[in-house]
This record gives C-alpha cells, structure tokens and sequence, in this order.
C-alpha cells in the first residue's frame, strides 16, 4: 500500500502498488523500453531544452546499503540499515 501526493500535495491517493525509479522492476521495465527504442533514440530532458543520445546511459548496479547510517526526525537520531 503507497500513498501517492497528487495535485500539488493537496490531495493524497492510496495505491497498491510500489513505486520508484530504484524498484527491481522499474529498472527492468526501463532497461526493456531503452532496448525496444533502440540506441539511436535522442530523449529530451530539462523542460525540452536539453537532449542526449539513448546510448549514453552508463549501467550502474545498485550499491548494498546495509551497515550505512541514515538521519531520520529532520536529523535528529540515526539509524543503522
């Protein structure tokens, strides 16, 4: 269950489903779309003012995030994940 903030932050919506880019099946559905597009794709970025070649996208594996810290209660305490 994920709430989604729409509307400016106005509203909230329920949604059963997970979402992010850092998702196991985000970055497949999106390793999938750059395949299907093709390498020689130009995608458009920073409100159309910028565009880059598909094919310059680096592959980074995901980085393990256990031991690290994080801050949490607007930096207050620390957690270790």
């Amino acid at each position: 269950m994920v709430k989604l903030t729409t509307k400016r932050g106005t509203a909230v919506q329920t949604v059963n489903a997970i979402f992010g880019k850092f998702t196991s099946d985000a970055q497949k559905l999106q390793k999938e779309r750059l395949q299907i597009s093709g390498a020689s794709t130009t995608l458009v970025t920073q409100r159309g003012t910028a565009t880059f070649q598909a094919k310059d996208i680096p592959v980074v594996s995901q980085t393990k995030l256990k031991g690290q810290k994080i801050t949490t209660n607007r930096g207050t305490s620390v957690i270790t994940l």
